[in-house]
């Protein structure tokens, strides 16, 4: 029998862990920092395995794991808006579960512990979500079509998602419900239309199937088709048109779109219910071993968390207490990289050079390309050229083959850092707004912005930023705001026309985005060049021309 300490799960978690034989002892907390040595000293409890998920509202950080001889598992549940503080985090732990599969081999770069995917679940219609027990005859359900989520203007994509669905559907828009309410509006509801923020496998999928409605979700990747039988228990979509067909059959054939809700909520009952993870997370701890973690590198890693969601805009971040206990720790080319994007943001040049003097005079130190660049982009905000230029040589000649590019200003230095950032991977940071004013870069698009707010319409910063956002999945509607100045200044480009047509499409934009393809086929025919259209638009949007007439 397991002994399982669980922090911040949800009830039915924790009762599923106990149906499984486990002798289990939860705890919720809202501390910023959680002693749970001290915590299980005071319950006189000693588990085998400690499981924190992730607390969706107030952040919590365990302190004391390095003194317990268990296993320890972090779950991170938002990891696609996360990522920039989950790897530094989950590096604490001996394994972490994420519940987006494609984000494994991200988390496997920047975090010590084992990484496995482990998906979200439904639940039972009944007492333990709430609701009535059973489902509700699909045609005695009372609305056509439910979407649960907040709208607003700061997401564009889908405040477009319902305008569309309002458009032409009979759309019941609720938000704020609790989570018994919200699953009770779905036992209601025949179609649910799920939109998501970065083309991430979402709780609402696994909620609406757990009521028996026909889902047509985002096409996510491959993990979907491994979730749910595509076609036959859930139908999924990449664009607005896509999205159309499917809501157009449900409402001719309310049978077959019966007959999917049932079997979306058969495969739920089957697979994705509490009990289905519970099992296999034990069976994932079968297979951890337990990771050895310094009391300094805790310290580290907990103070690079800190600072982390502090740069992303967490109020409650203690930044004179950061700054102390960073100090506190031993000289680490990580916890130089915060100390001098810390002391650069505060204008304080003269910490930023006690600590910046050791990298420019020894040749021994550690350190890696994302520390240079904080180094160098530090410096120019310091107004030090000089030594901005220098953490640059520092990086590129780390290449002895290769001839480092020659910064001419500061527009130049941001753009090199893109580039180079772009190179090693470092593209774009999910869920983290960047401060063109008071932040210092910390992935290729921070650079290219900043370069842009310097040289505001720069047809080149533009083409860099579009590149840099092109094909990913929730960044459309920005993507858009590149195209469209591009389009500007090349209103005779059929390529970039075309663009702006399917990004429209992806991002909601019915009759915006079949304009602009019918303007984009034009422009091509009157080049010569309508076979490299219909090539273009055959690949990134598969079924334009089986759900379009082009006449």
């Amino acid at each position: 029998m397991k002994r399982l300490f669980l922090i911040n799960c949800r009830q039915p978690m924790v009762n599923a862990f106990g149906r499984l034989g486990c002798e289990v002892r939860s705890v919720h907390s809202t501390e910023r920092y959680f002693d749970v040595a001290a915590k299980l000293a005071e319950l006189e409890f000693v588990p085998d395995i400690i499981l924190q998920q992730e607390n969706l509202g107030r952040r919590v950080f365990l302190t004391g794991l390095r003194e317990l001889d268990c296993l320890k598992i972090f779950w991170s549940v938002d990891t696609h808006l996360n990522m920039h503080w989950h790897g530094l985090y989950g590096s604490l732990f001996d394994g972490v579960l994420t519940t987006q599969k494609k984000y494994v081999s991200r988390l496997e770069k920047c975090c010590e512990a084992k990484i496995h995917w482990m998906p979200w679940m439904g639940g039972h219609p009944g007492p333990e979500t709430g609701t009535a027990a059973g489902l509700i005859p699909y045609g005695k359900r009372e609305h056509d079509l439910t979407f649960v989520g907040r709208v607003s203007p700061e997401r564009r994509a889908r405040q477009w998602f319902v305008d569309f669905l309002k458009s032409g559907y009979n759309l019941h828009l609720v938000e704020g419900l609790n989570y018994s309410a919200m699953m009770e509006v779905y036992r209601q509801t025949r179609v649910v239309p799920n939109e998501s923020i970065f083309g991430e496998v979402n709780f609402r999928l696994f909620e609406a199937c757990s009521c028996g409605c026909a889902m047509v979700t985002p096409d996510a990747g491959p993990e979907l088709g491994e979730l749910f039988d595509i076609g036959r228990e859930i139908m999924v979509y990449d664009d607005v048109l896509e999205l159309k067909e499917i809501l157009d059959r449900f409402e001719r054939d309310p049978d077959y779109a019966a007959m999917m809700g049932l079997a979306g909520y058969e495969r739920v009952m089957r697979d994705h219910l509490p009990d289905n993870r519970a099992a296999a997370i034990l069976d994932f701890a079968e297979g951890l071993e337990k990771r050895s973690v310094s009391e300094t590198e805790a310290g580290l890693l907990l103070c690079l968390v800190e600072a982390a969601l502090g740069e992303a805009g967490d109020p409650v971040t203690d930044w004179p207490g950061l700054i102390k206990r960073l100090l506190a720790l031993p000289q680490d080319f990580r916890r130089d990289g915060v100390l001098l994007r810390i002391f650069a943001v505060s204008g304080l040049k003269d910490l930023f050079l006690d600590v910046a003097r050791s990298y420019m005079v020894r040749q021994d130190l550690e350190f890696d390309c994302y520390f240079c660049m904080s180094a160098s982009l530090a410096a120019l905000k310091l107004g030090m050229w000089d030594i901005a230029k220098h953490f640059w040589y520092s990086w590129r000649t780390r290449n002895p083959g290769e001839k480092a590019s020659v910064p001419a200003d500061e527009v130049s230095l941001l753009l090199l850092w893109g580039d180079e950032l772009c190179r090693t991977g470092n593209t774009v940071r999910s869920g983290v707004t960047f401060n063109e004013v008071k932040g210092i870069p910390s992935c290729a698009a921070d650079c290219y912005f900043a370069a842009l707010y310097l040289v505001p319409g720069s047809l080149a910063v533009f083409k860099k930023l579009d590149a840099v956002f092109s094909g990913v999945k929730g960044a459309e509607p920005t993507r858009l705001g590149f195209l469209s100045h591009l389009s500007l200044h090349a209103p005779d480009d059929w390529r970039t026309s075309a663009d702006v047509g399917i990004t429209s499409l992806k991002a909601f934009r019915l009759t915006e985005g079949m304009e602009e393809l019918k303007h984009a086929r034009l422009l091509a025919a009157a080049e010569g060049r309508e076979r490299f259209f219909h090539r273009k638009i055959g690949t990134e949007l598969p079924r334009y021309f089986e759900l379009v007439s082009e006449d």
